[in-house]
């Protein structure tokens, strides 16, 4: 039986959509972040529409020892959680950003099999 904890659990198929880099947050460990979009089609007054989302995606060094091993365009399957984190931007103003904090990551398609990404948008730019 379940507590009264909750659960927080993402599954996530999808590309990654920028070349990932590695960030630390203060005292925290440093972590390979990146940007990943996934497309669903929704039917909609006898059409179908294509929405796409982009997530922000951070893995802990025990996932991802070096940046090499995750490229722009791959196909992954993300397991994770998700968190929101507060900090103070330049300007003093407090923001917040949601991230996807990998649980399980793996490459569903080799190098050799990329392909540019369909979308050629950028993620939103935030904190």
């Amino acid at each position: 039986m379940l507590s009264n904890s909750g659960i927080n659990k993402v599954f996530l198929v999808g590309y990654i959509g920028k070349e990932p880099r590695w960030h630390s947050l203060g005292n925290e460990p440093k972590m390979l972040c990146f940007p990943m979009v996934t497309t669903e089609f929704i039917k909609k007054n006898g059409s179908t529409i294509e929405h796409i989302e982009w997530h922000q995606i951070r893995v802990s060094t025990g996932f991802a020892d070096s940046e090499s091993a995750f490229k722009k365009g791959q196909l992954i399957y993300v397991q994770g959680k998700i968190q929101t984190r507060q900090f103070t931007d330049e300007q003093q103003v407090k923001r917040y950003k949601t991230e996807i904090v990998v649980q399980y990551i793996q490459v569903l398609n080799s190098l050799a099999e990329l392909n540019p990404t369909e979308h050629a948008d950028e993620p939103p730019v935030t904190g």
